[in-house]
């Protein structure tokens, strides 16, 4: 990002947090350049608005493949604000799936900032809800349930909301390319222009270290100075952020991993994530990668599906 985009994009930040430059005190200094000089390039000239997520316009239709019926599925990752709609906005919390603030605390000198800002100011509004596990996404499809089927006014009678099978998340995030290593389609994951096509890590300027293990077998690592080098930029991006592929989804692959409810293997109680986040390597990225997920982190979130059960 420039030095111009930086200032327009901080100016915007002080007009949305109406902040008063005098009497900005040390955390909401720090949470401003936290939000600056971590935003990625980006290849999208200029984010689309999102739409209520009780508005059929939030909801991508998914076509129908091998034999399975179409479905809709949401266009962006689940938001913070939205997700705070369900445990509490307004009212008294549903502690049981307030989400999880340790979850932020593997880094380092950012703590103080997320744990004091991320699910309750609304400057992360349209971040990813994440610090929640598969009982809170589950409890927050039936409440959008619920919500959806009890609004006057509606495009369909009945609907049913519930997070993806590993299946339906990888034929959404192909957009109908059956071979696409990535939501894009191409194998690269930078455009023409050097943009970089999704919130991902960056390793290009660190070192790969390796180790042999027990067995003759090599295992890869980034070298532990170097994770701490690349990860205090690394954050999550606001859910409109970056291209969408050709049905229409935005973040399929990048910013965070997204529960699905297949399991990860026979016999683990844990379940296949999608799609990699802002702390892990294009490989993770790519569409094919499992992910294990069985608690809350600062980078697994959720998107959900809707199932049209009477027009």
């Amino acid at each position: 990002m420039s030095t111009e985009a930086r200032k327009k994009y901080l100016i915007r930040l002080l007009f949305i947090l109406n902040f008063n430059l005098k009497t900005m005190n040390k955390a909401n200094t720090l949470l401003l350049a936290i939000l600056l000089f971590s935003t990625p390039s980006f290849a999208q000239n200029k984010a689309p608005q999102i739409p209520d997520i009780l508005s059929e316009k939030h909801w991508a239709y998914i076509p129908g493949h091998a034999g399975e019926a179409g479905f809709y599925m949401a266009k962006f990752e689940t938001r913070v604000v939205d997700y705070r709609r369900f445990y509490g906005d307004g009212g008294e919390k549903n502690t049981k799936h307030e989400p999880e603030v340790s979850v932020w605390n593997f880094r380092k000198n950012l703590d103080e900032s997320k744990l004091m800002h991320y699910y309750e100011h609304t400057a992360f509004d349209n971040y990813p809800i994440v610090g929640v596990d598969l009982s809170d996404a589950k409890a927050y499809a039936e409440w959008l349930t619920v919500a959806y089927n009890n609004q006057p006014k509606r495009e369909f009678k009945k609907v049913l909301f519930r997070l993806p099978t590993e299946q339906e998340w990888e034929w959404a995030a192909r957009g109908g390319n059956d071979v696409a290593p990535f939501p894009w389609g191409g194998p690269y994951i930078r455009n023409s222009k050097g943009d970089i096509l999704a919130n991902i890590l960056r390793v290009s300027d660190t070192n790969i270290i390796s180790q042999v293990q027990e067995g003759g077998s090599i295992e890869f690592s980034l070298a532990q100075e170097q994770i701490d080098k690349v990860n205090p930029t690394s954050y999550t991006s606001p859910v409109n952020q970056f291209m969408p592929n050709r049905y229409g989804l935005y973040n399929m692959s990048g910013n965070v991993s997204e529960m699905t409810t297949s399991p990860y293997s026979e016999g683990k109680n844990s379940t296949v994530a999608k799609g990699g986040s802002y702390l892990q390597t294009p490989y993770w990225a790519m569409i094919s990668s499992r992910q294990e997920f069985s608690k809350p982190t600062a980078y697994t979130g959720f998107r959900l599906v809707m199932m049209v059960v009477e027009k």
